[in-house]
């Protein structure tokens, strides 16, 4: 009886052990959190078979995952990273190793993995590269691997990249901190001088905005995502800024530009979230530029993703359709315009002062309707006479969007700096009039041509809707010149944009 007491202790001891190694090794799986784009991505397990990747699937420790062309996953790697894998791309799930002192690794085979690190979460992550490993903590980086050669790109916070030695120890680590890169875990350079700089920049972007778009209002998901969208956006415009001065006569859109406009057409709903973000970066000197860019490029990618989803089931009916499916473009997407328009307004006005937000809002204003009107047309693929008729269609509901949330913005900042101050210098009515002389300019110099002042301006004047501090006197209307020569459209972008694979980075050796 005794020997039997035993055995079923000892059973019982191995199957709490089995079961608590299940529940360790369980904890390192990696989770499917979402799925962009319709191109095949695929889960090889370690039995060799293969299944095809849906949100929400569990990927074991010694699996492999797969993306094709058109499609991107977003992979919590262990609780508080989220891994975007770009498209083309192979990584493998791995155990961590004890030397690594990890707990979770990603072995990164070939393509792209965009790393967010909630800070608060201290989770201990890396990438394995074909000679090192990118380890960090609450931090946003991007590593690319191509055959031997591979690069680490940090966003936001710092990673250490570490070679590992023959004996499976680790080498002494390179950091990368923000607005840096390393090649083949050599000493970090500016992430300006990376010929593939705007990719990155608007790869890291794009993730933090889906991830953000995904979480759950108020959530600490919502809020880790928040915390790196302002530190990722600082580093973009800091760097965007080294670029255009290194090359001030180019006549390339801005790296600041391009990530506004591709990460507003990933995730349309943060689009006002990036925009703020990139104003509370700039400074007093270059805030109105900054916002000009911003608030242009994203207001594209915004119109840009809708109008495509509006022609998608069209494309085979020709260019006929696209003036009738620019309205429904215009109708989803014209909120998001009137938000960003605000989100811009108020930001700037913030920026320069109270006595400035008239001429705040005309910028911001303009600069949002010219790039929605571009986007939509754009996004219908319209030529021609036909994008004319785009723009026309569109123009008038973009105008008075943008002009509306503009002067909404600009009179809400107004009224917190008055509030404070005990001032009461702004008129509300001018900061209305100007909003929409400049959305009726940058509509109209995107190719509409049937946009009325009155009508715009009617728009924008209900769209003041804080009270002031203290009644003021309206003044007549002011038509003001655009205060910024208005952005270079920015080249077409789609939700899922990868980034090149073939980085170029220098051999280190083999």
């Amino acid at each position: 009886m005794r020997l039997i007491k035993q055995l079923l202790s000892f059973t019982s001891a191995g199957l709490l052990a089995v079961s608590l190694f299940a529940a360790s090794a369980a904890a390192r799986d990696a989770k499917i959190i979402k799925k962009v784009g319709d191109g095949v991505a695929t889960v090889t397990l370690a039995n060799g078979s293969q299944v095809p990747v849906t949100e929400g699937m569990t990927i074991p420790e010694n699996a492999t995952i797969e993306t094709k062309a058109g499609v991107e996953l977003y992979v919590e790697a262990t609780p508080g990273v989220i891994a975007t894998i770009k498209a083309d791309s192979k990584v493998k799930v791995e155990q961590p190793k004890a030397f690594l002192n990890l707990d979770a690794v990603l072995d990164l085979q070939q393509g792209n993995i965009v790393s967010q690190i909630d800070p608060k979460a201290k989770a201990k992550y890396g990438i394995r590269t074909p000679k090192g490993v990118a380890a960090a903590r609450g931090t946003v980086y991007v590593v690319t691997v191509n055959g031997q050669q591979y690069s680490v790109s940090a966003l936001s916070g710092s990673v250490a990249v570490s070679p590992v030695n023959a004996n499976g120890t680790l080498g002494t680590p390179v950091q990368v901190v923000g607005g840096q890169s390393s090649a083949n875990g050599g000493n970090a350079t500016a992430l300006a001088a990376n010929p593939e700089a705007a990719n990155l920049a608007a790869a890291a972007v794009s993730a933090v905005a889906v991830m953000a778009q995904t979480a759950a209002p108020g959530s600490a998901a919502a809020a880790a995502s928040a915390d790196l969208m302002t530190s990722t956006m600082a580093t973009v415009v800091a760097t965007s800024a080294q670029i255009t001065a290194a090359a001030p006569s180019s006549t390339a859109p801005s790296l600041l530009a391009t990530v506004a406009a591709q990460a507003s057409a990933a995730a349309p709903s943060q689009a006002a979230t990036i925009v703020t973000a990139a104003v509370a970066a700039s400074t007093s000197v270059n805030a109105v530029a900054i916002a000009t860019q911003v608030t242009q490029a994203a207001a594209q990618g915004v119109t840009q993703a809708a109008a495509v989803a509006a022609t998608a089931a069209n494309t085979s009916k020709g260019e006929a359709v696209a003036g009738a499916n620019a309205a429904t473009a215009v109708t989803a997407s014209a909120a998001q315009v009137q938000s960003l328009a605000k989100a811009a307004a108020e930001a700037l006005t913030t920026k320069v002062g109270a006595a400035a937000a008239a001429t705040s809002a005309a910028t911001v204003s303009q600069a949002a309707s010219a790039g929605a009107t571009v986007g939509v047309v754009a996004g219908t693929g319209a030529t021609g006479a036909t994008a004319s008729q785009v723009a026309n269609t569109a123009g008038t509901a973009l105008a008075t969007a943008s002009a509306q949330g503009a002067a909404a913005g600009a009179t809400t900042a107004v009224n917190t700096a008055n509030a404070v101050a005990g001032a009461t210098q702004v008129s509300t009515a001018n900061i209305a009039a100007q909003a929409a002389t400049g959305a009726v300019t940058g509509t109209q110099a995107s190719g509409a041509t049937t946009v009325t002042q009155s009508t715009v301006q009617a728009a924008a004047t209900t769209g003041v809707t804080a009270p002031a501090a203290v009644p003021v006197a309206p003044v007549a209307p002011v038509v003001v010149a655009p205060p910024v020569a208005p952005v270079a459209p920015v080249a077409p972008v789609t939700p899922v944009t990868p980034i090149d694979p073939s980085i170029n980075v220098s051999r280190s050796g083999p």
